[in-house]
């Protein structure tokens, strides 16, 4: 009896716990089902290719742009990052999707897929990214295939801009996004006909004739009636942007092509795409830099034509050296060298080492930095011949600058020694700094939050018992965004943004930090191919039996006589033992 009466207890107990199980299981696939991007319905993401790298599938995705302005890259639960060109019905959208196959426009393995996969978006030619919300399902609803909006069998409603003032700017302005803080695209003069594809608030997508689509105010957007009013052709040339003179003149060369998509670099009439093309570079192709534009760079070629081309795909050359024919006396050539590499294995300490180097300088919405990213190429050989494993990122984008360091921190778990280097812009607001990646707009009072990275959280996971931390930062130049985002802030907050970089606290760990210049002041980019700073650093870095606090010294001393006494580097040293880049060689004295 008490065990029949146990054995009830027992199956009771087991029964509760069963359903205490699916209930919790059940609210687990609630969140993961609510965190998926899906548009509902028989609706699908045309997806047309995916990579496992973020930067790799918004390279392609940038290719597909131009012909499908909805084209958008999703991170998957899978770790995989997939392209899709929009959403749309699948049933009516099959005959549209053999139509691009056919045409050769997409892959033939394109498929469409609901969403369930898809976490969040990292990049969208629309300009919105983020979760599944209102706003992203309205700009990247495909429009354009066979049976109107998203194949639901309706035609878009059409409009026209009116309302303007003709004392005023008397044009609208069409945004990559449902926001005045999002990229100007296109200026669209009165009367201006456009379609109407999607609402997000008081903004409505729309698509012009020209097939350009964007966001404007509502305010300004009247539906068409039966018969249009006259058409005005849109004004479709962006606010312009300064010429400024290069001079002298710098010699230049075609660099690495693969993020364009091409095996040749445009040279156009005028700074813009719109401009037409009037020659193709290949890699290696030698120029001559005369004026900067924006991000567009005026190069004059060896045969006397001029032209316009994009500066993120130039850089300065490589530097010759010249092979002297000079006859060797002493012991034979295998020899030497033998001896040579030995004494160079024998003087680097001991230990693992590990060092991240940025070289920031094709800034997209400022002027471009000439010597950012020769400072990181430079003295990222420098390093590898220090015995440095070197994790490089150039010209990165904030995703892509989170993702290198990332790799950083994986790779620090057991090194010894962890150096950081960063050259590009950065800002200084209520006494922390901040790394400025080349995408960041610094528009309103969130931009610091969400396109910036802060030096402290990089310091932080440098800083470990047992390790040796080195921060060195060429990054203090004057700065046209940090102005900029200081305007925009007003009066009462303007104040906590200031000049230069703040002075870190080292702290309690193991670590040196260095400056270019002194805390809140700004240093000079150089007008040779490398920044004052980096110029020195590498012509003591590789000193036998250099100790860093007295190498940072010497730097000090150079860089302060080549700018003339206004530039003069700082660092701030918690180190608890001595540090040599290079161990003192048996014969040096």
């Amino acid at each position: 009896m008490t065990r029949s009466i146990f054995s009830a207890a027992y199956i009771f107990r087991s029964l509760a716990l069963m359903m205490i199980s699916i209930c919790l299981l059940g609210s687990v696939y609630i969140d993961v089902a609510r965190a998926a991007v899906m548009p509902g319905g028989n609706n699908g993401w045309l997806v047309v290719a995916s990579r496992p790298d973020a930067n790799a599938a918004v390279s392609v995705a940038r290719g597909y742009s131009n012909r499908f302005p909805q084209t958008t890259v999703f991170q998957s639960n899978n770790g995989w990052y997939a392209i899709t060109i929009g959403w749309m019905n699948q049933a009516a959208g099959n005959t549209y999707k053999s139509q691009l196959i056919s045409s050769g426009a997409i892959p033939h393995d394109s498929y469409f897929h609901n969403g369930e996969r898809f976490q969040f978006v990292v990049w969208s030619a629309t300009g919105v990214t983020g979760g599944g919300s209102q706003s992203l399902f309205a700009a990247t609803r495909i429009t354009d295939e066979p049976g109107g909006s998203g194949g639901a069998g309706q035609q878009s409603p059409q409009g026209y801009v009116t309302g303007l003032n003709p004392r005023g700017d008397n044009y609208l302005s069409l945004r990559t996004g449902p926001g005045g803080r999002y990229q100007e695209i296109a200026r669209m003069g009165p009367n201006t006909r456009l379609t109407i594809l999607g609402r997000s608030g008081s903004w409505l997508n729309v698509s012009l004739t020209n097939g350009r689509s964007g966001w404007a105010h509502s305010r300004y957007i009247t539906s068409l009636p039966t018969s249009p009013p006259t058409v005005t052709p849109p004004i479709i040339t962006p606010p312009q942007v300064s010429k400024r003179t290069i001079s002298p003149p710098k010699l230049g060369v075609v660099g690495d092509l693969s993020r364009s998509g091409d095996t040749f670099l445009s040279l156009r009439a005028g700074a813009g795409t719109n401009f037409p093309e009037i020659a193709r570079m290949l890699k290696g192709t030698e120029v001559q830099m005369l004026a900067q534009q924006g991000a567009w760079i005026e190069i004059e070629l060896e045969n006397g034509m001029r032209g316009w081309a994009h500066g993120t795909y130039l850089k300065a050359p490589e530097k010759k050296i010249e092979i002297v024919d000079v006859p060797i006396i002493g012991p034979k050539e295998d020899h030497v060298q033998e001896n040579e590499l030995e004494n160079i294995v024998t003087n680097l300490p001991d230990g693992k080492r590990v060092a991240l180097v940025f070289g920031n300088s094709a800034y997209e919405h400022a002027p471009i930095l000439p010597n950012p990213k020769n400072d990181a190429n430079d003295l990222t050989q420098t390093l590898e011949r220090l015995g440095f494993t070197v994790i490089q990122g150039l010209d990165q984008s904030k995703s892509a600058m989170e993702g290198t360091i990332r790799s950083f921190v994986r790779n620090i778990q057991d090194a010894d020694v962890a150096l950081f280097f960063y050259a590009g812009h950065a800002m200084q607001m209520g006494g922390k700094n901040f790394l400025i990646p080349i995408d960041a707009k610094l528009e309103d009072a969130t931009s610091v939050d969400f396109e910036t990275i802060e030096l402290g959280m990089v310091l932080n996971y440098m800083n470990a018992p047992g390790r040796l931390s080195i921060a060195l930062l060429d990054a203090c130049r004057d700065n046209p965004l940090s102005r900029r985002f200081s305007r925009t802030l007003g009066a009462s907050r303007s104040s906590f943004v200031k000049r230069g970089l703040a002075a870190p606290v080292a702290g309690g760990g193991n670590i040196l930090i260095g400056f270019a210049t002194a805390p809140g002041e700004v240093a000079l980019d150089g007008d040779e191919d490398n920044s004052p700073f980096t110029i020195a650093l590498l012509k003591h870095i590789e000193t036998p039996g250099l100790e860093i606090e007295i190498m940072l010294k010497r730097v000090k001393a150079d860089v302060y006589a080549a700018t003339q006494g206004s530039q003069s580097p700082w660092h701030n040293s918690a180190l608890r033992r001595e540090f040599y880049f290079l161990n003192k060689g048996q014969n040096d004295n």
